[in-house]
């Protein structure tokens, strides 16, 4: 983890280690799991927090283990489920009228992640991938 930021953010609920978080909206300094697929993630905590007056670091850049729910192939995206847990990245949903961005916490740079549960490294680089009708 050498040169990597690390951040203490507040919480509002439990959150577990190795898992992705987003800023939570309406709430300064405080992050949880992403709602949605759009939700765009700040980073991976690195400690579990089980009381809510803690804080909780969060990595922001570099190598992170993530604990995943769903297979990812080597070298692809990574999106965050509704727990922060990692699966493979997909377009959002559109329609001729509206676009949606999906968002995403990085690449995976570990192994390929075949079973529900594994840990495995991605490179931290958050971003979207706009869909278009």
């Amino acid at each position: 983890m050498s040169g990597a930021l690390v951040e203490s953010f507040d919480v509002l609920t439990t959150l577990a280690t190795q898992r992705i978080v987003v800023a939570s909206t309406g709430n300064a300094s405080t992050v949880q799991y992403p709602d949605t697929i759009t939700s765009l993630p700040l980073g991976i905590t690195i400690d579990t927090v089980l009381d809510t007056g803690n804080a909780i670091p969060v990595q922001m850049n570099g190598l992170a283990y993530l604990l995943f729910n769903d297979s990812v192939t080597s070298g692809n995206l990574v999106a965050a489920d509704t727990s922060g847990r990692g699966g493979p990245f997909t377009l959002a949903m559109t329609s001729a009228s509206i676009s949606r961005p999906s968002a995403y916490i990085g690449v995976l740079v570990g192994p390929t992640v075949g079973v529900t549960g594994t840990i495995a490294q991605v490179a931290i680089h958050p971003g979207y991938d706009r869909a278009t009708a």
